[in-house]
């Protein structure tokens, strides 16, 4: 029942702006629930297939009719690489900081609030330009950091560029897919070097299919939501859980 726990919360804050890592964190911290390197491949792989599967219209675009975007998501994938390398050790480093959690959750909503103060959603495809795709690739690269939220830091830094509600969603989602998929394919060395997959068949299945479901969900409520309101209520409960989780730290 855990593992099915931890799948679905992957695969809805996955994609919804409110930070899968910090909640994944949060519950093995507080409810002791273990941590698996394979079962994190596991779920990631499963909201990868998630995003191809809601996307695949799309994804056929990008080699058609939508190439400018296929080589915006490659510039903006190769500065998430640089940054996600160059400091992978100091953001391991913070999945042990349930305070580093909390206070990037925190970060996670002022950023999603100065995007929406800022954004004027004025530009779309053709006007996107290579530093669009750069800064957008490295907001995803700081997003590696637990409770910094991936697609609230892309989309805000889309948002911030004054890219459309509609193209800085699909920015997004489209260029979580190599991050996700990169990602896990690095934490696969771990588990090939281990030797083992630790918790079993059952469990793996079970986070996948609730993770890629649920992911799946997360995806249409949210495209839903930004095409027809702001995202603030997603800040507004980032605010509330970062300060949870410091006044329970502290208490």
């Amino acid at each position: 029942m855990k593992y099915l726990l931890l799948g679905i919360i992957q695969g809805l804050t996955e994609f919804l702006p409110v930070s899968s890592s910090g909640h994944l964190v949060i519950l093995q911290t507080f409810f002791k629930m273990p941590d698996s390197i394979a079962f994190d491949v596991i779920v990631h792989l499963a909201t990868g297939l998630a995003v191809i599967v809601y996307f695949w219209k799309d994804i056929l675009k990008l080699f058609t009719t939508e190439r400018k975007m296929l080589w915006l998501i490659a510039v903006a994938t190769v500065f998430t690489g640089i940054l996600g390398i160059g400091f992978k050790d100091f953001f391991e480093s913070l999945f042990s900081s349930v305070v580093a959690v909390g206070g990037f959750l925190i970060l996670t909503g002022v950023i999603i609030m100065v995007a929406e103060w800022k954004g004027r959603g004025g530009r779309g495809l053709k006007e996107m330009n290579w530093l669009d795709a750069v800064l957008i690739g490295l907001a995803q690269g700081c997003a590696i950091a637990p409770g910094l939220s991936r697609s609230g830091t892309t989309i805000s830094a889309s948002l911030g560029r004054d890219l459309n509600r509609t193209l800085a969603a699909r920015f997004s989602f489209l260029l979580s897919i190599p991050a996700i998929l990169g990602a896990g394919l690095i934490q696969s060395k771990a588990i090939i070097k281990a030797g083992t997959m630790g918790i079993g068949a059952w469990p793996l299945i079970l986070g996948f299919i609730a993770a890629f479901v649920s992911g799946l969900l997360a995806i249409k409520i949210f495209m839903n939501i930004i095409q027809r309101m702001s995202i603030r209520i997603f800040a507004y409960y980032c605010f509330v859980l970062g300060i949870i989780v410091l006044l329970i730290n502290i208490f």
